[in-house]
């Protein structure tokens, strides 16, 4: 089974060591093909993956760079016949065996479309990885000023307890694993800028007919805080530029707010198998009137009160908000 696996790197030092961690932990390498949108400024050395067969690279002016939707979906018009698709970023590492396991697991789901998806556990890249950490959920924290979900996530209570992946409302950017014909049926929209991203994946994709799931088991890991890495925002904050961060930001929300609230089926819309209101169902939100519902009706869920996000356990879109230290 082939793997397609996507990575976004805008001027980061872990790109190297992401892609040569995915090869290494891998149970059959020689499965994977993996693209990387590299957004540089001609001063980083990747001549350790450059040569190699299995990963090819997009070589991108990171003053020309849109932003991460965009990078995510300049790798998926790369996608061809691979009967996978895996999205992280390149600040990632891996388990070992992730490949079979993650097949297995999708296969354990019983569904023909299964996506598996989590915001993975932390790591430092100047210390080992000591891969003894928890799977999470991802979870509603709280709605935007301008009527966006900001998710978080929390330990799947009893998840020692559950062999099996559990459903999911909603799915990470940052990692992300779908049967190949995701890139097709749900391709990324290169105008969504970041905060919105995971919503609207999520949306679309249950409209396509995929279920979601979260893994039980540890699989990666993401290095969040990068106090001195290079964002995006940082560097497109002038009109100079072209256009600045805010601009391609401001749009985007409005964008996402749409397809949310007035949905209508297209590349970049929600797909013909499911509706945006039988999604609200699912997933105890509303949209319009920025509402959610409990969501403790499932055998694995703790009692009411039994768990809330804290600020160790907050997810990347709260992150970039401001509601958790950059």
């Amino acid at each position: 089974m082939t793997i397609f696996v996507s990575v976004a790197a805008y001027r980061d030092p872990e790109l190297v060591p992401t892609v040569l961690d995915c090869l290494a932990k891998a149970k059959e390498p020689d499965a994977l093909r993996i693209v990387v949108c590299w957004q540089h400024l001609g001063d980083e050395d990747v001549s350790a993956i450059a040569g190699d067969p299995r990963v090819e690279l997009l070589d991108v002016d990171a003053r020309q760079s849109r932003g991460a939707c965009w990078a995510r979906a300049e790798i998926m018009e790369r996608h061809a016949s691979e009967d996978w698709f895996l999205q992280v970023d390149s600040h990632t590492r891996f388990a070992p065996g992730w490949d079979a396991r993650l097949i297995e697991l999708a296969d354990r789901t019983g569904s023909a479309k299964p996506i598996l998806s989590c915001y993975p556990p932390t790591y430092d890249p100047t210390g080992e990885l000591a891969g003894e950490d928890v799977p999470t959920e991802i979870t509603l924290d709280r709605w935007s000023d301008d009527g966006l979900p900001i998710l978080a996530q929390r330990t799947i209570p009893n998840w020692e307890r559950l062999p099996d992946p559990v459903p999911a409302r909603f799915v990470a950017g940052g990692f992300l694993f779908a049967p190949g014909t995701f890139a097709h049926e749900v391709p990324y929209d290169p105008n969504v800028y970041f905060q919105g991203e995971e919503i609207s994946v999520s949306v679309r994709a249950y409209t396509w007919g995929f279920d979601l799931f979260h893994p039980t088991d540890v699989l990666s890991w993401h290095y969040y805080i990068r106090p001195d890495g290079p964002r995006h925002w940082n560097d497109h904050d002038n009109a100079g530029a072209g256009k600045t961060w805010f601009t391609l930001d401001k749009a985007s929300r409005r964008r996402v707010r749409n397809l949310l609230r007035y949905p209508s089926i297209g590349r970049y819309g929600v797909g013909p198998v499911r509706t945006v209101a039988e999604y609200e169902a699912y997933a105890g939100v509303g949209f319009r009137a920025c509402t959610e519902r409990s969501y403790l009706d499932r055998d694995y869920r703790m009692p009411a009160g039994g768990c809330r996000p804290s600020s160790t356990v907050i997810g990347p879109e709260a992150l970039r908000c401001g509601t958790a230290p950059r």
